[in-house]
């Protein structure tokens, strides 16, 4: 998990490879950050579901309306 502090990248702290100019890097905060939308793109998915599957609710095509869009943020 990245802690990012109020001096992340001043004077060009954490902006290069290696953990050269400190950590996280950059490239690391970006990758938990992919993480974290991950998780909480598919824990939303999984609610639409299972709103869906509740049985009593007048409105069972959740999961079809509301998925959210293919993800852009990726690790690589």
């Amino acid at each position: 998990m990245a802690a990012i502090t109020t001096k992340f990248g001043s004077g060009g702290a954490n902006l290069v490879p290696g953990n050269s100019g400190g950590t996280p890097t950059l490239a690391g905060a970006l990758r938990d950050a992919a993480d974290d939308f991950t998780e909480l793109r598919t824990r939303f998915i999984a609610l639409l579901v299972k709103l869906d599957a509740d049985i009593g609710v007048t409105d069972i095509d959740y999961a079809a309306t509301l998925t959210p869009a293919a993800q852009l943020t990726t690790k690589a």
